[in-house]
């Protein structure tokens, strides 16, 4: 019985690993880069915004953190 199922188990997992993810980011990649040739001004919006908030996210998250521990 467990045999069978562990046989089973090799028809419904891929010994692949994820290399077909990354092939699949860089097909949904594509039209993004078109998009900079199309648009260059919103997507150079776009990259500062999503800059400009992870920065402060970080800055956020470093600032909570050292009000909940603070060093002696």
């Amino acid at each position: 019985m467990i045999g069978a199922l562990l046989h089973s188990l090799d028809d419904l997992v891929s010994s692949d690993g994820a290399w077909w993810i990354l092939a699949l980011d860089g097909i949904l990649l594509i039209p993004l880069i078109f998009a900079v040739f199309f648009f260059p001004m919103a997507v150079l919006i776009g990259v500062g915004a999503a800059v400009g908030l992870t920065i402060a996210v970080v800055a956020l998250m470093r600032v909570v953190c050292a009000h909940q521990h603070p060093h002696p």
